[in-house]
């Protein structure tokens, strides 16, 4: 049987705080060629410097202090009166006025649609909303932007999963596991998935 993955979804968003034919099936954008050290902006730079120590982390504390850095990396918009907008919306969200707390994301999107985070909230607001079809458009532009968004992929498993696609939030599931091993709660619905879709094997 399948977790209630809708409960972890939503904790996980707060906490860190496409779809094709046929079955419904997440695509994740390739990621962007890679540039010379030297020319990498110092943001970019240093997002690749903690998902490489992510990927050595030996330990679920240390795997966890560094996701929590790349989270704070990520908000990072650069400009002043996004972060505001940010903030507010955030504080919206965790008041569970969703309608301000889109208002907000949603100027942030307009304002600055090079942005990751504002499309990524934005896609919760919808999501807890119950509107599947922008959240998944909306995630599918956090990927684009960000294929190693872990929390987005994370969260897009979770609507494939309510969309009857399991075999399409294995994949993705993996995919995150593979950039974030220590990403909550992840491991074990992806455990979970698997013996639903290939079985328990001999």
């Amino acid at each position: 049987m399948i977790l209630n993955v809708r409960p972890f979804f939503l904790a996980t968003l707060l906490i860190a705080f496409c779809v094709s034919a046929g079955p419904v099936m997440a695509e994740i954008a390739p990621p962007p060629p890679q540039l010379e050290e030297q020319d990498r902006p110092p943001r970019a730079a240093l997002l690749d410097s903690l998902f490489s120590d992510l990927a050595k982390a030996q330990s679920e504390q240390e795997g966890k202090a560094i996701e929590g850095a790349i989270e704070q990396v990520w908000l990072q918009s650069g400009s002043p009166s996004i972060d505001i907008l940010m903030q507010r919306g955030l504080e919206a969200f965790d008041a569970k006025d969703y309608e301000r707390a889109f208002f907000y994301f949603n100027e942030v999107v307009v304002l600055e649609p090079e942005f990751v985070e504002g499309w990524h909230k934005r896609a919760t607001v919808y999501y807890v909303q119950n509107n599947f079809s922008r959240a998944l458009s909306d995630l599918e532009q956090v990927l684009r932007l960000e294929p190693r968004q872990f929390v987005a992929m994370g969260g897009l498993a979770q609507m494939l999963i309510e969309l009857g696609d399991k075999k399409g939030a294995l994949e993705v599931f993996r995919r995150a596991l593979a950039i974030n091993p220590w990403l909550d709660g992840a491991a074990e619905i992806e455990k979970s998935l698997s013996i639903d879709v290939e079985g328990r094997g001999i």
